[in-house]
């Protein structure tokens, strides 16, 4: 299951930054969540493209964490069998939780 591996990743990559993949319902004060938003599959090389959203308490941390998070993700490429491509990103404040929120999204090859 790719969101376990890109979680499992993102673990130890972003230390002491929690990965999700839902929102908490007790939430910490800055945390990333991943989901898919795509699948596909070609010549037997699967693909996916995910959301990351980076919520903390403030725009700056979000616009920090956001930033921490797209790094992290771009050294997957160095140190996996995953390839990744940068396809997007807002900030976009998320009204229901009342929690800044930076989003990006990448097309993962597996």
């Amino acid at each position: 299951m790719i969101e376990t591996t890109i979680k499992d990743y993102l673990d130890t990559a972003l230390v002491g930054i929690p990965i999700r993949l839902e929102i908490p319902k007790n939430m910490p004060e800055k945390f990333v969540v991943l989901h898919i938003i795509d699948r596909g599959r070609d010549n037997f090389i699967e693909s996916v493209t995910m959301e990351f959203d980076s919520y903390a308490d403030s725009k700056y941390e979000a616009a920090i964490l956001d930033e921490s998070l797209r790094e992290a993700i771009d050294t997957m490429n160095e140190t996996s069998d995953i390839s990744c491509k940068f396809s997007g990103g807002d900030d976009s404040n998320d009204t229901t939780y009342k929690k800044y929120r930076y989003r990006c999204y990448y097309n993962l090859y597996y």
